[in-house]
Formats: C-alpha cells, structure tokens, sequence
C-alpha cells in the first residue's frame, strides 16, 4: 500500500531516456513544478486512504457496557481485533489541478522590473512564466487538465500533457492589459525561456493507484479493570517491518470507560461512555531514490454505547455512537523521479540486450561527475485533520473465559470489526 503513496512524489513525470547534457534551467523548472503538483494534489489524493485506513482501526473499543462498580480484585481481558474497512466508490477519484495563475502586473514585479525591464529574479520569473501560460492556455482550451483522476485507493490514468508547440507560442503571446510581455523582456532571458521550453517534459503522468476495495487492520488489545466502575483500555504494536509496502509501522492507543448505569436505580440494561487516545507512527523509503515518508497520527474517539445481556449474561447485544477526531501529520523528503532525471541528463542509462537476448533491458549506471543525478533533495509537510460520526451495533458470546465477537459500523465508511479474547 505505501509504495502508492511514494509513487505519488515519484512519478510525476513521463518515462523518456535520453542521453543528453542537464540543463540547469530546464531542472530548476521541472523541480519547482514537481513540487508543486505535489502540493496541489497531495492531500485529495491520499486524504481518503488517510480517513478509511484510520476509521478502520480507530475502532473496535467496546462490546459490552456493562462495568461493575467495585471489585475484591482487578480482571482482564486479552484479546485480538480485528477491522475490515470498504471503500466507498467517490472516494477513488479526485479532481487534479495543475500548478497555473493568471498573470498579474504586481506578482511580475516581484521577479521583474517592468519600468527598467531588468530581471531581479531570473528563475522565478521563468517558474511564473509557465504558470501564467499554463493558465492562459487552460482558458483557451489549448491545454487540458484531466476532469478526474484516481485517488490512491482508485485505479484511472491521467497525464498533463505540455506540448512543446503550444507552450512556445503561449509565452510568445503572453500579455497583460493589451500589453504583450514577451518582446519587453531582454533578449538573452527571451532565449533562454524559449530554450527551456523545449527541454521541458511534455508529459507528467498522476499516479494511477492502487485499486484498493478494503483496508485491513488489526491490533492486540489488553483491559483492565474496575475501579469506581471505570476500566482502562491498552492497545500497542512495537515498529514491525511489514514489507515494502508499508514499511515500519507504530500503533499504540490509551482509553477510559466509565459505567453510567451504575447511577441507575433501575437497570434494564448497561450504558458507558468511553474517550481513548490513539497515535501511528510510520516510515518508509521506497524507490532507487530512497525518497523518505514520515507520518505521525493521533486521533480521538469519544463515544457512549449501551449493551443488554441475555442467556444468563452468555450472550450480549450492543450498539453505540461515537464521534472521532484525527490529525495526521506527514513529512515527505523526495527527489526529482528517476524518469525525470533521465530525461534531464542528470543521469544516464541505456536499453541492453543481455548475453545476446532478443529482449531488451534498461540498465541505469550509477552517479558519476558528469551525471550525479539529483543531489538537492526537497521536502513537503502535509497535514490533514478530519472528522467522523460513527453508529456501531454487534453482539458478543460468551463460553467460558472465551469471548467471540462480531460487529458492523455505520459511518462515512461500512467496517465489519471482530474478535477473540480471554477473560480472567
């Protein structure tokens, strides 16, 4: 799963192998727009992972509410849970936005004197250039930005096309007001654009993602109990490698639940409120890249639930309604894709033909002086806070020590949750 969510940072651009010298204005470029489709389309891209995977596993805290007032000496319940989460349909695709803006008189004066017509920020201007011709391009119809595209729990292709053509007779005709921009910038800087215009990729390809109907987690979990009909939840996964997908991966959480029926004169069933505190800890590298992702989250769950035993206390049927809060907070250090570099020379390879093979194989050589590849690596931080009202309803049977429990929520997601486990 957390390959996808790496392939996001690194493939943004189309796949092309070229040998060629790196220009440094075409890189700087392709960098600063890399960077930004990234910022653009980061969050609705992987925001609904983030709510299904966290509404899967923030859950399975109850199955019954019933707390006795005191006890002669603590019990325990040891057991596994476990949550199966569906993904919702609209939740698969997102609509993507290219990084463009209209040109503005007062943005171009950060990076020219429009009066003296001298450049007081040469790769700026040529980063604002393209955004306002994209932009221009975009109202024109002359460039397409894709309606919709898959969000990493979808499967779609979708691609911003930049032909070259279109793109050198937009910044051609470029102008504000009337006023065409173009021929008032110096000639060298005119040169220069039009030369990284058509060193520039025509294509950036949005990650496809990964097709994904379920989200499937589980956590041991350990209850104590009681004192003034209060019980204390404990759940914690130590860093456990769990492959290339997902990589090293944290999970605690910390809860209280509180007997309300113990203030019944007449009880006809049990009711408690519950608030637990939860926190992920994730990280991973993926790629040739090593690109790195670091995601902390912590989320709340605050609910009240009631429960009715039936069978001489074997069998209980519950239901509750809890309302969670999550932060999820995600530092990603990423490189220009290795797809990219190639096409800018920033590092080299070729197709083979192994032990005389019919079939052809790319090699990609390792860094040298006159390719290093991208050796200035950059950074994003996305953060993302949501909400989510949950119904939960499930029954309980009891044989013996051993509890087997099974139960259905109903929230922006469906989530079967169930489990073992032992009461002593």
């Amino acid at each position: 799963m957390r390959k996808y969510i790496i392939h996001f940072i690194l493939v943004l651009f189309g796949v092309v192998y070229l040998k060629a010298e790196a220009d440094p204005n075409t890189v700087n470029l392709a960098r600063a727009f890399g960077r930004d489709i990234f910022e653009l389309n980061g969050v609705p891209y992987l925001q609904p992972l983030v709510e299904t995977l966290n509404a899967t596993s923030n859950s399975r805290f109850f199955n019954q509410a019933y707390v006795p007032q005191k006890v002669d000496e603590p019990y325990f319940r040891i057991g596994a849970h476990a949550m199966l989460g569906f993904v919702r349909n609209d939740m698969k695709t997102y609509n993507p936005a290219m990084p463009a803006e209209p040109l503005d008189l007062g943005k171009l004066s950060q990076y020219f004197d429009i009066f003296n017509y001298t450049i007081k920020d040469t790769a700026g201007l040529m980063y604002y250039a393209l955004k306002t011709i994209l932009y221009d391009g975009i109202q024109k119809g002359m460039i397409n930005v894709p309606k919709t595209s898959a969000t990493i729990l979808g499967r779609q292709d979708a691609v911003f096309d930049l032909p070259h053509k279109i793109l050198d007779s937009l910044v051609r005709t470029m102008s504000v007001g009337g006023i065409e921009i173009f021929p008032k910038l110096p000639k060298d800087f005119q040169d220069s654009l039009i030369n990284t215009i058509w060193r520039f990729p025509e294509t950036f390809t949005l990650p496809p993602g990964a097709d994904m109907n379920t989200i499937f987690a589980a956590v041991p979990q350990f209850e104590i109990g009681a004192l003034f009909g209060t019980e204390m939840l404990l759940r914690f996964i130590p860093p456990v490698n769990m492959g290339e997908n997902i990589g090293d991966f944290a999970f605690w959480g910390i809860g209280l639940k509180h007997s309300v029926s113990q203030y019944f004169e007449e009880r006809y069933f049990d009711l408690a409120v519950q608030v637990v505190y939860q926190g992920t800890n994730l990280k991973n590298k993926v790629g040739v890249t090593n690109s790195d992702l670091r995601a902390d989250g912590t989320f709340w769950d605050f609910n009240i639930h009631a429960s009715k035993a039936f069978l001489d206390d074997q069998l209980n049927i519950y239901a509750g309604l809890s309302y969670e809060l999550f932060n999820i907070n995600s530092n990603f250090t990423y490189f220009i894709p290795i797809e990219t570099q190639l096409k800018l020379g920033l590092r080299y390879g070729e197709w083979t033909h192994p032990n005389g093979s019919e079939d052809s194989v790319f090699v990609l050589y390792d860094p040298t002086p006159d390719f290093p590849g991208d050796t200035l690596p950059q950074t994003s931080n996305l953060r993302i806070t949501n909400t989510n009202i949950k119904f939960v309803f499930g029954l309980v049977y009891q044989i013996g020590p051993v509890a087997i429990f099974l139960d259905y929520n109903i929230s922006k997601f469906n989530i079967f949750t169930g489990g073992i486990e032992v009461r002593f």
